[in-house]
């Protein structure tokens, strides 16, 4: 069940990237955002007062190519990275790190197994074992022999995959810096989301009486539910024609 929303002008939107703004793909590279997509998000951000953001665990320069030519308000590698509506960087936006080593445990670990993509972020890696289910113990494992002597990492468990990252603010903290400034301030947070690591978001989202939405089936603390990418997409469809719709009036 989706919530009933008649002027989105009262909310700030925040949506996830990957399963909820685009598909997901068997690989990071493949993903691609439809035209349609991105002319919902222009008009979404149009009737909100330019109030809408994305918050993902890729990068921001990720982000940034798969939306063009939009370039929104955003967040990336789960809340490390964070652009405001004023084009200012915020957090650990050039996060570095000693990720080198990391790499080398994991490659070391893996063992030459074909199919598990290793992916380097700003201030993150991300082993992608999508292609290879089956070897999700040993990922597991990898990911925490790379991080049994690093008190400065944290493994973020996802969808096929096993985010190492530095520590740092989550997709919540970030959903509240957004609030506190213009155009987000005096709003109702409203953030959708696909996988583990958007659940940190939702109870954020919750506490400050929003409204979270989970994309899928899985349990969750969202209060509201799409069962897919697309049933979500008609929502925000609808939530922007009903907003104009009453603008017009």
């Amino acid at each position: 069940m989706l919530p009933n929303v008649d002027d989105i002008g009262r909310f700030a939107l925040f949506l996830d990237l990957d399963g909820t703004v685009a598909e997901i793909a068997e690989r990071p590279e493949a993903v691609r955002v439809e035209a349609a997509t991105i002319a919902l998000l222009d008009a979404l951000r149009r009737t909100a007062g330019d109030a809408l953001a994305v918050v993902s665990g890729r990068d921001i320069a990720v982000i940034d190519a798969l939306l063009s030519p939009l370039r929104l308000p955003v967040a990336g590698v789960h809340g490390l990275q964070r652009r405001d509506a004023a084009g200012r960087m915020h957090g650990a936006a050039e996060a570095g790190g000693d990720l080198d080593s990391v790499i080398r445990t994991i490659t070391q670990g893996l063992d030459g197994e074909e199919g598990v993509v290793v992916e380097r972020k700003t201030g993150a890696v991300a082993l992608h074992y999508r292609l290879r289910p089956e070897l999700e113990e040993k990922c597991r494992g990898v990911a925490e022999r790379a991080t049994r002597e690093r008190p400065d990492l944290e493994i973020l468990p996802g969808k096929k995959v096993f985010e190492i990252r530095l520590q740092g603010a989550d997709k919540g903290d970030v959903i509240e810096a957004f609030l506190k400034e213009e155009p987000f301030r005096g709003r109702m947070p409203i953030f959708a989301g696909d996988d583990v690591t958007d659940e940190v978001a939702f109870g954020a989202v919750n506490a400050l009486g929003g409204l979270s939405i989970k994309v899928g089936r899985s349990a969750t603390l969202a209060r509201y539910r799409a069962a897919d990418l697309r049933e979500l997409h008609r929502w925000l469809a609808d939530l922007a024609r009903t907003s104009q719709a009453e603008r017009a009036r």
